[in-house]
Parts: structure tokens; sequence; C-alpha cells
């Protein structure tokens, strides 16, 4: 086999990516991969996607299925095989990365959030450019399916979307209101939290504002608090609930007694067998 027909692991860049490596899946893919190199198969289900960049490569898609080959011992990958090498620019790998993804079942409430928004701009920007363009040709494919994105870019964005990950077409429009009100400091923070795999939990932080979101994410990592809920009543934005009926008859009773007269406190502990301990205060 000649080097033509093989890439070097050393040479793929696989930095700056937008979904962080989860070691657990690495391990899920990795027993994937164990199980076909038994059948005589090789490792991946589907190939690894880099492009070229300089005198090197950089990773487009399959940032788990990489870690697995190095966790194989592999230097060398097949083409054609192992990996495949398109010709696309920053922009184009851009897309292929977020578009490969945001259909992955795999993907967490907060990933799902962050690729769906990046594919709402990519959408957007791909229609104002055809609507823009006066070739014809151009504004044909505006009927057509968008080989970057796989969307129909006369349909509706959130339609095609639920569709592609199953879910409403509500979760969607909750899913980019998250995405564009998350503070970016507080994004890495949530990762391996139980916060990040949970949309309700997602919107309840995006509601606060960026100093509060940072506030109330220290809490939950101090393990002050578990939820979102209770992080805000600990941040001082909501006040404890006291729904239950003992609690609310204790500070009614509390409130009450702040207003008393020390002849009501004198009758009311002479009332349950007490003694009033009277203060400096007309009766």
């Amino acid at each position: 086999m000649t080097s033509a027909q093989t890439v070097q692991i050393a040479q793929i860049d696989a930095s700056g990516r937008k979904r962080p490596v989860d070691p657990i899946r690495v391990e899920f893919y990795r027993s994937i991969a164990d199980q076909r190199l038994a059948e005589g198969l090789s490792p991946l289900v589907q190939p690894i996607v880099i492009r070229s960049v300089g005198d090197g490569y950089k990773l487009t898609t399959g940032g788990h299925r990489l870690e697995v080959l190095r966790g194989l011992g592999r230097e060398t990958l097949v083409i054609g095989v192992d990996v495949v090498i398109r010709d696309e620019d920053e922009e184009g790998a851009r897309a292929s990365e977020i578009f490969e993804n945001i259909g992955n079942a795999g993907l967490t409430a907060l990933d799902r959030a962050i690729f769906i928004a990046e594919a709402k701009d990519i959408y957007n920007k791909t229609r104002l450019k055809i609507r823009q363009s006066k070739r014809k040709d151009i504004q044909v494919q505006f009927d057509k399916e968008s080989p970057e994105t796989g969307l129909f870019l006369s349909e509706r964005f959130t339609d095609q979307v639920a569709k592609r990950v199953n879910l409403g077409r509500s979760q969607i429009f909750e899913a980019l209101a998250i995405a564009k009100a998350l503070n970016p400091e507080v994004i890495p923070q949530l990762r391996g939290t139980m916060i990040e795999d949970n949309q309700n939990e997602l919107k309840q932080l995006a509601a606060l504002d960026a100093g509060h979101q940072r506030k109330a994410v220290a809490a939950i990592l101090d393990g002050e608090v578990k939820t979102v809920a209770q992080a805000r009543v600990a941040i001082g934005v909501d006040k404890p609930k006291t729904d239950d009926l003992q609690a609310r008859i204790y500070s009614d009773l509390l409130d009450r007694w702040s207003k008393a007269t020390n002849k009501t406190k004198r009758q009311f502990m002479a009332d349950v067998g007490l003694v009033y301990a009277e203060k400096d205060e007309k009766a």
C-alpha cells in the first residue's frame, strides 16, 4: 500500500472542536470497534472526515471515532476505509460538523441547542446569499436540498430540524432561545453536570442575566444546590416557596407574634402553660 492511500494520525489537527470529546462516549464506540474487529471488519461503522490544510489535515467530523482509533494504537489510517478527505473550506467544514451532529442521539440538550443555533445561522446566511444572487443557476438551488446542510432552503427551518432530531417545534424554538441567551462563560462549566442534558433546567438558567447565570452555576458546582430553581432562591432572584401547610402556618404565627402587644403575648403564653418574659413595651 502506497503512502498516497494512507494518512498519518499525527498529521490530523483535531483542535477547536464545537463539541468536546466525551470519554464515556469514546468507550461506547470502542466497544463497537472491538466487536467489529473480532468479526474481521473495519473498526469504524462510518469513517472520519478530514480536509487538507497546509502540510497536514484538519478534522471535520468524527472526534470520538478518531480517539477510538488512537486508543487502538493506530498510527496510519486507510483512505476510504478509516478516513475520507473532503475538499471543503473552513465554512463548509463547519457546516458539515454541525449538520452531522445535529441529529446525533448522543447529543446532550446543551450541545443540541448550540448546534441547532449554529445550523440556523448557516441556513439563514445561505438563504440570504441565494436571495441576493442575480445568477439563475444559484437561485434555482433555493428549491433543492443544500449539499452542506441537507436542508431544503425553501422549507421552514424549524420543521425540518424538528423531524431530524425528533423533537417538537416548540422544543426547537426553546433550544434556539437557550443558545442565544446562555452566557458563553458558563457553558464549559455546565459540562458533566445534570443541567447539561436537561433542556428545562437550561431554559430556567438562560432566563437569568449573565451575572446571575454565573452565580447560579457557581452555587450548583459548589454543591450548595442541585437545581436551577434552588439556585435562583440561593442567589436571591426568587423567594423561597412555602407550599407546605405547616410552613405557611409557622410563617403566619411569626408575623402575627411580631405584631402582638405584650398583653396579647402574656395571654397566649398563659394559655399554652408558659411564662412570657416581658420587654419594655407599652401594653
